[in-house]
């Protein structure tokens, strides 16, 4: 997703010593908002958790972070960055997630302030908090030296997390400046090093969370177990819109183990001594549900409603003189030597973390303790204290890992159902959603239909692209605080569309709002996630029809765009895409790339076995994010993004019959597996002068890849995925 941009600001740093330890601590206010500069406090504070970085007595550093820690490696990166401005080794680093509190909330550009994780920009907003306190901490640890010493500070320099004199080989550890360095003035604009100086960053530095992960030790939030704790399972009206209307209890309470049915709106829940045992008493229940006033829609319904408003092409302009020119792309339509039609279908898809929706909770008179795995801390925290009648400052929210979030761990509503529970019962309860339960009643990417008439000069040059979309909005069904919707547009159907580095002189883009009272959120790329198949695919039938070949035809698109093209050419070299291919084999090309800072690509390589049948030879990723902080993690996020990615192209669907979903766990919502996986061969290139986020790169360009190469395989198109509904089948 990508983030609202950040605004200019100042940073606002306090420093004080706590129990021998010193704190130092940056907060991001906006600089436009002096009023929360004068708020801000800088005196001693009560606990060291109110800063970004708690020096301790041994010399070990503490670095509290508001990324969550969702698999991606952040925290490994974090560490890079306290290493690299402190010259301290990677073990004497440790990352905590920061608490939940004011303090720590970010200004996230024309929205509330908060903490959330989303729009791959963890390491940049830790650049900005986490490093520009250790630089802070840097530059005060040096001038306290040289106060103690009295010598001239050009003379001091860190070294090996000590503070060296260079001409008399002195040594002062880090805690033997504690009480000077605290009661130095703070720099308000210290400066984080330069990429071309890094030491640290820039390299694949191992992962300090792989062994905890591998062991078992570390902590999800489903591993949490206070004294005391209860356990919850729930079962949610089977369509949604619907409402209890009443269930017969005594069967689930005559099951030993059992100490209450707690009923809620539009759900019943079990709890009792384990899970297992609120689950078994909870299949012995038959509530009763309302109907809601939603017409009960299959999926071929939906389908074919999508399908009328894009055929109509009436819907909502796209707000933006600079983006939108409805004339000029009409007149280019008319005037066009050729015209590539082609009208797509994209499924409702779901997250399917690995680790399943859950929520451990104690309430009690005024106050709430939360401990859970989440994306978006503020608003679970605001949402669960709306729901108990609290104020936020009393609900207290312990991040805990997480198991896979893909967006689906932005939105709240397992963690409010799992407060009312608690509520309820008077006791940790840890309420779990089963697989089944999230597969069937949480949050989904939007079912998409898109028409794209690309108009082409006698060259097959673009001169116009007009995009009529229709599909349910995001932004009216997700909780997260973010941009809102423009002028009635939903602007996450637009992403990966605008700012193409393909040169398309003039757009007409519409959408339509097709509501079908089916939740909509935030799923990993968002609309770039089919946006990039609608208009790779669309260029790839332009190329045929030049009769070129796939990167001869993009080459001669971005030859007045070096950057672009030099990415192309790198890795269609580095994949070999000129060789000679075996028999029966094909290849696909796709590029994600919108703007100057960040490119991404896939090539694959599969090979038709029967009609209808094929299996995946080869797959080459790469990724240009400009500048690289750690070759092996940007590796891993595009292998883990493209094998994402491979499952929504090849399985992925959501799909409804008599109003309900079809699919339940995982026999039913496959995923991809090993044994039809081949190894992902990564490029990763540095060829920029920016910091771009790399964790939503993987599932656009593999998902357009793959429809190209069963088009170079078929002669046919992939208008509508998966891929089973063209006639294929992986092998």
């Amino acid at each position: 997703m990508n983030a609202p941009s950040m605004p200019s600001r100042r940073l606002f740093i306090g420093s004080s010593v706590v129990a021998g330890a010193w704190i130092l601590g940056v907060s991001n206010i906006s600089a436009s908002n002096d009023a929360q500069a004068q708020e801000l406090k800088v005196e001693p504070v009560k606990s060291p958790f109110d800063f970004w970085l708690k020096f301790t007595a041994s010399d070990e550093v503490i670095a509290y972070t508001t990324v969550t820690s969702l698999g991606q490696g952040t925290f490994t990166s974090i560490a890079q960055i306290v290493a690299e401005e402190l010259t301290l080794s990677m073990e004497k680093i440790h990352v905590e997630h920061a608490p939940v509190i004011a303090e720590f909330h970010q200004n996230r550009g024309g929205v509330p302030p908060g903490i959330t994780t989303f729009g791959s920009r963890g390491f940049i907003a830790a650049r900005i908090t986490i490093g520009s306190a250790c630089a802070a901490a840097r530059d005060m640890l040096l001038l306290a030296a040289s106060q103690l010493w009295q010598v001239p500070l050009e003379e001091c320099i860190l070294q090996s997390g000590t503070v060296y004199h260079q001409s008399t080989r002195r040594l002062l550890a880090f805690s033997q400046l504690f009480d000077i360095a605290a009661t130095l003035p703070v720099p308000q604009k210290p400066k984080v090093k330069e990429p071309k100086d890094w030491q640290v960053l820039g390299k694949s530095t191992p992962r300090a969370d792989i062994p905890s992960r591998v062991n078992g030790s570390a902590i999800f939030g489903i591993d949490v177990m206070p004294q005391g704790l209860l356990y919850a399972a729930v079962m949610h009206a089977p369509r949604f819109g619907e409402s209890l209307v009443g269930v017969d209890q005594r069967p689930a309470l005559k099951l030993k183990g059992v100490h209450k049915v707690v009923v809620l709106f539009s759900a019943v829940a079990v709890v009792a001594d384990s899970y297992w045992t609120a689950t078994v008493a909870l299949k012995l229940l038959k509530p009763v549900w309302r109907a809601s006033n939603k017409p009960v829609l299959d999926s071929e319904q939906m389908s074919a409603a999508l399908l009328d408003a894009v055929t109509k092409g009436d819907g909502l302009p796209f707000p933006s003189a600079r983006r939108q020119n409805v004339d000029g792309t009409a007149a280019a339509l008319t005037k066009a030597a050729h015209i590539i039609d082609t009208t797509f279908e994209a499924p409702f898809l779901a997250h399917a973390t690995m680790e399943p929706m859950n929520a451990t909770i104690e309430v009690s008179r005024n106050r709430a303790q939360v401990w859970i795995s989440t994306q978006s801390q503020s608003d679970t925290q605001r949402g669960i204290a709306e729901a108990l009648g609290l104020k936020v400052e009393q609900v207290t929210l312990h991040s805990q890992h997480v198991g896979g979030g893909f967006g689906r761990r932005l939105e709240h509503d397992f963690a409010i159902e799992a407060a009312l529970i608690a509520k309820d019962i008077g006791a940790p309860v840890k309420t779990i959603w089963s697989r089944e339960n999230d597969t069937r009643a949480g949050y989904y990417r939007p079912m998409t239909t898109a028409r794209l008439r690309l108009a082409l000069d006698d060259q097959f040059m673009p001169m116009a692209l007009r995009t009529d979309m229709a599909s349910p909005s995001l932004l009216a069904y997700s909780k997260v605080t973010n941009g809102p919707a423009i002028k009635g547009y939903d602007w996450s159907t637009i992403m990966g569309l605008f700012g193409l580095a393909y040169p398309i002189p003039t757009m007409d883009t519409r959408w339509d709002n097709i509501d079908f009272g089916v939740p909509c959120g935030y799923w990993r790329s968002v609309g770039n996630s089919q946006n990039t198949l609608f208009i790779e695919q669309t260029l790839e039938l332009a190329a045929r029809a030049a009769g070129e070949d796939s990167i001869a035809y993009r080459r001669r698109l971005l030859r007045n765009h070096p950057r672009a093209l030099g990415f192309i050419n790198q890795f269609a070299e580095h994949a070999k895409w000129d060789a000679p291919l075996v028999p029966n084999s094909f290849r696909g090309f796709a590029m994600n790339g919108t703007g100057e800072d960040l490119y991404s690509a896939h090539i694959v390589e599969i090979e038709v076995l029967a009609p209808g049948k094929f299996k995946l030879s080869k797959i080459f990723a790469a990724i240009d994010p400009g500048i690289v902080a750690n070759p092996k993690m940007v590796e891993a996020q595009m292998q883990g993004g493209t094998y994402f990615g491979l499952s929504a192209v090849l399985f992925g669907e959501i799909s409804f019959k008599n109003g309900m979903v079809e699919q339940g766990n995982f026999d039913t919502y496959r995923l991809m597996q090993m044994a039809n996986a081949p190894t992902i061969d990564v490029l990763v290139m540095s060829r920029g002068t920016e910091i771009a986020g790399v964790g939503e790169e993987g599932p656009p360009s593999i998902i357009a890849a793959v429809a190209n190469a069963l088009l170079a395989a078929g002669g046919k198109p992939i208008v509508r995925l998966p891929v089973n509904y063209s006639g294929w089948e992986l092998a």
